[in-house]
């Protein structure tokens, strides 16, 4: 999956959060795996683009 634009890029983010404590030699572990790169994919093609993080609340 290629991730087009901030709002996929949110949806991944959940899915890999979700997905964060399958087995790495699952279904889930291997898609956990395929969301990391398209996600590191993203912020390498886009990080100069992209909106400023939310603070994190005290």
């Amino acid at each position: 999956m290629t991730i087009n634009s901030e709002t996929e890029l949110e949806r991944a983010v959940a899915e890999f959060q979700r997905l964060s404590s399958a087995p790495d030699d699952s279904e889930e572990g291997r898609r956990r795996r395929d969301l990391d790169a398209d996600i590191k994919a993203y912020y390498a093609k886009c990080s100069d683009e992209m909106r400023p993080a939310k603070p994190p609340r005290d």
